[in-house]
């Protein structure tokens, strides 16, 4: 091991500058790093809470947890519905205050920091981390995402957006695989979920993803992690390897030849806190202090650490130590209400033929059918419960409808012993005894979902299909419940049962918000995150393809989804009328959209009007229809509420051929309605696609009359003389004359050679200063050019010996 702290720096000062919070943040980090070793700089990157660097320099560690639905280090803290039911959801505001309690249970944990969200946007929902996602639109996956983030970060935590990036579309949906993806995918795609988590949510740190692009694994590629995350958006937080994966760079990626090499590529790209033990490791930590490592690299990591460190005041108020148990305010009232009005609003009605739904309290019987009737599944990342904290459907029923109805539950099929069949006869005999059969279906916890479960197909698990089709045969009224954590394919049941129910996984109060949707006390206002497939091998199968250069069909199989973006049903009827568009023709691309909706049923209830807008014709191809707007309304039945939508250039703008942003003009296509708009995938797409009446939506037209884009002109700044072969600064200043923010990239040039390349994205009026480090061996006159997109600057420097 290296020599100890105390022989390095010498004598202990009363109050070293990082101590002194009068001090700029900036100047108690430089002082600090000057006193630390190489071994506690790669202790501080490697999270060893309690090292020598951490006692002899007062470092205060991370408290680190998961709180994707919850804060799950701690038994018997509060369990909300999963990611997916909550973007089920389609509401901000109920996200937010999720994410206020989640914080609140956190800080009495003394917890910090937690790893999530997850930005990832999923688009194939085989792959078994769906169920932490907010599904597979970037717009509603950033909006509920943001609002996560903001609701965590002002209890003065540390929020975590991950996989950082396109993490949620891997190739067949196999977990961490190569993702494939073009430039102009991940930026239309995948990437805009982070950047509004940095730059409108203020996101502190990221966790990158184990997938690779453009064949570099995300942990050390330099244009994600460096060009696009920290040049571009301006990131200042940390970065966190996802667990083991600097490893990987060695025995799965093999482009490291050792831990050594996989340590020096990680921190060249600047990845700070390392899961995993690589960092840790005494061969890399003797890499660092001989020079192998570059020192400027580590010094950076531990930068961004610190960082965050002085601005959440962690040494001014360091935390004890986490907490397991019995926290304050742990799964109390307030919160437990929290989690249920959660789930209530999560819950999706997939179908309700003849109006089966909702059902009679007066009801005589009833059979409650399924192994997840009686367990609560709750997913991947959930604190463990308390016993009688999870509320099962079961449970539910039972306390909903009191003690004269008589439920009979039976299991039906028992995943645990495979070959047994047998639980299947029994619920069809307490079926048949019955006046309803309440069947639930759907994941078994982590042997069918979750992290590291990816799916060949959607099917049920297995037995799930026989008992549904046995009981459906009993000719007892059937209501199917699906409680997973993707969507599964359910074509028989669609066509068969007459009321289903998706869930996700809704929480622990999940069993008590299903009994009110069943029997009324509740009016479902869920809709689906996700496209329903019909059969797996449609995937990808997602609302807003772009349009096809041929056919859409295959020769066996529909082209449509079983059940579309947006979908679900209430126990009331909406219709849409009177949708304007102001102005109709417009120079800016700010563009006001707004509707009527009326409750024309019998029973107030929750609305969610969905925004989708279509560029009729472009310079590339671009979506069928996009969603840009959402609002979940409460409507009075018999009444009427108009909502609106604001638009404007950025997110009407396109990447044309040469990538740049620009807002096109031409005609767009604006939707508002209940669900995403639709039409058969075949000649004429967008001409075509709509709603099928007024109950479904309703569609207008505007047009951008002027083309707005980026205009980048550059300056640059540097000595007059210079000394041959001592490094001096080189400042590019672009200025965006133009009215569109948009990214480039800048190559210094000394005298014919590349000096330096950095990443920009500059707002319209908002210049950026972009540093440059630059040693020339050569005396001489030396000329120093700045090449960006659209422009360049020049200067000519004197380089004296």
């Amino acid at each position: 091991m290296l020599a100890a702290a105390g022989a390095v720096c010498g004598a202990v000062e009363k109050e070293p500058l990082y101590l002194d919070r009068t001090q700029l943040v900036d100047v108690r980090i430089k002082d600090l790093i000057s006193r630390m070793t190489p071994e506690e700089k790669m202790q501080e990157l490697a999270g060893k809470a309690g090292g020598p660097g951490e006692l002899r320099l007062k470092i205060p560690p991370f408290n680190t947890t998961e709180a994707v639905h919850g804060y799950m280090s701690g038994i018997g803290a509060t369990i909300f519905p999963h990611s997916i039911a909550m973007a089920s959801s389609w509401n901000e505001k109920l996200m937010l205050e999720m994410a206020d309690t989640i914080a609140a249970e956190m800080v009495a944990a003394n917890a910090q920091q937690a790893w999530s969200p997850l930005m990832d946007v999923a688009r194939d929902p085989r792959w078994g981390r769906m169920e932490e996602t907010y599904g597979e639109d970037t717009y509603l996956v950033t909006r509920m995402g943001v609002a996560f983030i903001k609701g965590l970060q002002r209890h003065n935590l540390i929020a975590t957006p991950k996989h950082f990036a396109a993490h949620g579309a891997p190739q067949g949906g196999r977990d961490s695989n190569d993702v494939g993806y073009s430039e102009r995918v991940m930026r239309e795609y995948y990437l805009p979920s982070f950047r509004a988590a940095f730059l409108e949510a203020g996101a502190m740190a990221t966790m990158s993803a184990y997938s690779t692009w453009f064949d570099a694994p995300a942990v050390s590629s330099e244009y994600l992690l460096k060009g696009i995350l920290r040049e571009e958006w301006g990131f200042q937080g940390f970065i966190v390897s996802d667990c083991t994966s600097i490893a990987h760079l060695t025995y799965k990626h093999y482009v490291a030849a050792d831990y050594v090499d996989a340590a020096r590529l990680a921190l060249k790209a600047g990845v700070s806190y390392n899961c995993g033990e690589v960092y840790a490791r005494e061969d890399v930590i003797q890499a660092v202090a001989d020079g192998r490592i570059p020192m400027a690299d580590v010094d950076y990591a531990v930068s961004r650490t610190i960082r965050a460190k002085f601005l959440t005041n962690l040494f001014e108020a360091p935390r004890a130590k986490l907490l397991k148990e019995g926290g304050k305010d742990w799964n109390s009232p307030k919160h437990s209400a929290v989690a249920l009005d959660a789930a209530r609003q999560s819950l999706i009605l997939l179908k309700n033929k003849d109006s089966l739904l909702p059902l009679s309290k007066n009801i005589k019987s009833i059979a409650i059918i399924g192994e997840n009737a009686k367990t609560q599944q709750l997913g991947d990342y959930s604190a463990k419960p308390l016993e009688g904290q999870l509320v099962s459907i079961l449970d539910g029923v039972k306390k909903t409808v009191g003690p004269d109805v008589i439920v009979r539950y039976a299991e039906g099929y028992d995943h645990k012993f495979p070959s047994a069949f047998m639980g299947i006869s029994k619920a069809v005999k307490a079926a048949r005894a019955s006046d309803v059969a309440i069947v639930v279906v759907g994941d078994l916890g982590d042997i069918t979902s979750g992290e590291g479960h990816d799916r060949a197909d959607l099917d049920l698990p297995r037995g799930q299909k026989e008992l549904v089709k046995a009981i459906y045969k009993t000719g007892t009224p059937v209501v199917l419940i699906i409680v997973s954590g993707r969507p599964y394919t359910i074509e028989w049941e669609a066509d068969n049962i007459k009321a289903i129910i998706q869930t996700f996984y809704p929480g622990q109060e999940g069993g008590t918000a299903a009994a009110e949707v069943l029997f009324g006390d509740y009016n479902p206002a869920g809709r689906l995150p996700v496209t329903y497939p019909r059969y797996a091998g449609q995937l990808p199968l997602n609302y807003n393809p772009k349009p096809s250069g041929r056919g859409y069909k295959y020769i066996n199989m529909d082209a449509s989804p079983r059940y579309r973006f947006g979908h679900g049903l209430s126990y009331t009827r909406f219709r849409y009328s009177n949708l304007k568009v102001s102005p109709e023709k417009t120079a800016d691309g700010l563009v006001t959209v707004s509707a009527d909706i009326e409750n024309i049923g019998g029973r107030d209830g929750d609305e969610v009007a969905q925004l989708y807008v279509t560029d009729m014709l472009a310079t590339v191809d671009t979506p069928v229809s996009q969603l840009m707007g959402f609002s979940r309304v409460n409507i009075k039945a018999g009444e009427k509420a108009t909502v609106a939508f604001s638009l404007n250039a950025y997110q009407l703008s396109l990447l044309d051929r040469n990538m740049d942003r620009v807002l096109e003009p031409g005609k767009f296509k604006v939707m508002v309605g209940g669900v995403s708009p639709w039409a058969q995938p075949e000649d004429r797409f967008k001409d075509r696609i709509g709603y099928s009446g007024p109950e479904e939506g309703v569609v207008g037209e505007f047009e951008a009359t002027e083309r707005i884009a980026a205009n980048f002109e550059y300056s640059l700044a540097a000595p007059q003389t210079a000394k041959a072969g001592e490094p001096f600064e080189v400042i590019v200043k672009v200025n965006n004359k133009g009215r569109m923010t948009d990214v480039g990239e800048v190559k210094l040039f000394a005298d014919g050679a590349v000096a330096g390349v950095k990443r920009f994205e500059v707002a319209p009026g908002k210049p950026k200063s972009l540093t440059f480090a630059v040693a020339l061996k050569a005396a001489g006159e030396i000329q120093l050019t700045a090449v960006g997109k659209s422009g360049l600057a020049k200067q000519t420097i004197k380089v004296i010996q």
